[in-house]
Formats: structure tokens, sequence, C-alpha cells
């Protein structure tokens, strides 16, 4: 207790209040230990940033408390490897691209389904703005940075080459990784271009102003980054996919309803995230520019679900997706999109969208956090 007391008369009166006001507490504890923990990996990073606000927004702000679980949520190397991950039931989710579940299904027979589409694809090609490259076709016979040479930054190149007029073969793709040495590369000239996903970009632009990004305005209506899990656990654990997915939903709400708010709750719970090396004003508004373009992409894939269902997936893109990979060659069999979804779809997204939308966004506007 903060209170002491020297008169012996209310000794005894202060202990009981002490063991009173001990229990909350204590309570609170057993809550947490009470919580069912599950484990969710994120792909295509080694630092979870603003970026993955629909993940880092949940655990905070309570969401997946309300629901009965805590969430263990940390970065992973590729959707490939979360992919395996989930196969080998090490994790209960993975954030990963929707190309991997596409793949993972159909050449591969690992039941993974797609539970929530986050963003659209939103990928590009950094350039520098006073360089040799003003369009696609100026990438021939130029080296372009990918995260790694076996992910799905090179089925992206190769596509962006082929629906541009080039072969694949023309671009000779470099290994950059992630964090500050793709664009170290970029500006060395060790490649002349970066195949990366829309925060990463935007990241890059805002380290290097003098970029220019080639995209490939189709890609909008196609689904990328997606919340994913195994059929396994969907049998095992029906309750546990839809609490932790209605709780990614309400972020979903939140961070659309104030992003700004969203920027100052992911910079209080991880303080870590907040950008380096540049001042207060700076850094909120590089984490701003980010969280913008990736609402944008996640307006894109809301605009693409089923019923108007804010978090969901629709299987007519997925579908859209396969035949994109079909004619990629990175397909070579063709499955009905209906099984790369969580079985029931339409109804699961309608029960992970059941809370009060408008309490979210009110929150949100209020920002006390």
């Amino acid at each position: 207790m903060h209170t002491r007391t020297i008169v012996k008369s209310l000794r005894a009166g202060v202990i009981a209040l002490a063991t009173l006001s001990a229990i909350p507490a204590a309570v609170d504890a057993f809550a947490q230990d009470d919580l069912q923990k599950v484990k969710i990996a994120v792909s295509g990073t080694n630092f979870l940033d603003i970026s993955y606000f629909s993940l880092l927004l949940p655990g905070p702000l309570g969401y997946w408390e309300e629901e009965g679980y805590e969430a263990d949520v940390f970065p992973i190397s590729g959707s490939s490897e979360a992919a395996q991950q989930l196969a080998v039931n090490n994790i209960d989710f993975g954030q990963m691209s929707a190309s991997v579940i596409i793949q993972a299904n159909s050449q591969h027979n690992i039941p993974l389904r797609s539970l929530i589409t986050n963003f659209s694809l939103g990928w590009g090609i950094a350039v520098k703005s006073d360089g040799p490259i003003k369009t696609a076709q100026d990438l021939k016979g130029k080296k372009i940075g990918v995260v790694t040479v076996s992910g799905n930054s090179v089925l992206l190149a190769k596509a962006f080459a082929r629906d541009n007029g080039l072969d694949p073969d023309d671009l000779t793709l470099v290994a950059t990784g992630v964090g500050a040495q793709p664009l170290i590369a970029l500006q060395n000239d060790q490649v002349q271009g970066l195949m990366y996903w829309s925060s990463a970009l935007v990241g890059f632009q805002n380290r290097d102003p003098d970029l220019t990004i080639l995209k490939d305005p189709k890609w909008a209506t196609l689904p990328d980054y997606s919340f994913a899990t195994s059929q396994r656990k969907i049998d095992e654990d029906p309750e546990m996919v839809t609490g932790v997915s209605r709780g990614i939903a309400k972020a979903m709400v939140f961070a659309a309803a104030n992003p700004d708010c969203a920027r100052q709750a992911v910079w209080k719970f991880y303080p870590d995230s907040k950008p380096s090396g540049v001042d207060e004003e700076t850094a909120a508004a590089n984490d701003l520019a980010m969280i913008s373009v990736l609402l944008r992409d996640q307006e894109n894939a809301v605009a693409l679900n089923p019923e108007g269902v804010v978090a969901g997936v629709s299987v007519d893109a997925m579908g859209d997706y396969q035949d994109f990979l079909l004619e990629a060659g990175i397909l070579s069999n063709e499955i009905d999109p209906e099984t790369v979804v969580i079985p029931g779809g339409i109804e699961f997204w309608k029960d992970i969208n059941d809370f009060d939308k408008a309490a979210i966004e009110a929150d949100a506007k209020a920002c006390n956090i």
C-alpha cells in the first residue's frame, strides 16, 4: 500500500484494506493466466512497425482479451516459411501472401485457408527519379532487388515484366533483403530497381524522396497480404479462429477511423516501432504516410469482399489471382478457389464482423489511449 500508519489501533483495518485492495490485482493476474495463448507469425519482415497495425492493435486495445485470447505476434522471414510452420502445427496463424496460400493448396496439397484479405496487391518497383528508368520497358537488362530469390517478389517481378511486354528473363533478380539494405543497394547502383510491397516502398520514399514507383493498376483488384490458418486449426478450435479474426476486424475499423490514433497507439504500446534517426514530427509524418497507403490497400481489399463485410475474402478475387499465377507459369494445377478460403466463408465473415463498428470508430476518434 502507498499509505502507512503508525497508529496501532488502525493497523488491523489497514491490513484488512490491503488484503481487499490486492484482490483486483490477483483477479487481473488470474484473468491473464486464463487467456488462451495463440501464436501469430508475420511473414516478410524482421521487425514489426506501423505496417502491421491490424496485428499490433488488437492486443493493447483489448480486442483479443475480450474474446479470451492472448497473442504472441512475431516476425518470420517469408510467406513460405509461415506456410511450412502452419503445416506442421508450430503456429496458429500466419500473415502471408495470398499467392503462397494458393500455391500451398494447388502445388503441395497443404490445406491452408485464407481468413481475411488485409491488403490488395500493392507491389511496385522503386527506381531513381533522375535515373534512366522512366517506364516498365526501361527495365530491360536491369538488375532488380527482391527480398529473396525464392519468394513472392520473384514471381511478381516476372509477371510485371511479362505484363509490360518484356521477357521475364530480361530482368536480373538480386536478393536485397529487408531493412536498410535494399535502398542502399539502389542508391549504390548495385540494383536499378526494387520490387517490394506498398509499405516498404513508402519506407524507401520516406528515406529518399527522389524515387519513382512503377505500378500496374490492375493489381489493385487482386488479393495480397492475408491472415490465414490451417484446416486443422479450424477443425480443432473454430471458436479461436473466429475470436482472433474478430479482433483483427476491429483493428481494421479502428485504424480506418483514425489513422493518427492508430499510429499513436502503436508508438505507445510498441515504442521500438517508432522510426529512429529523425525528429518527432518527421517520424509521425513518415508513419502516417505509410499507414495511409496501407489503408488505401485495405480499402481496395474491402471493396472485393462479399456483402460489404470489412474483414473477409473474395473467392472470385482469389480465383483471379490463381489465373494470374497460372499465366505466369507459377502454378501447374488449377483448383476450385473455394478450397483456399475458410469453409462456410460468408457465415464466418459475417460472424467476425458482428460487432458495434460505430463504437469502435467513436473510440478511435476520441483516441483516449
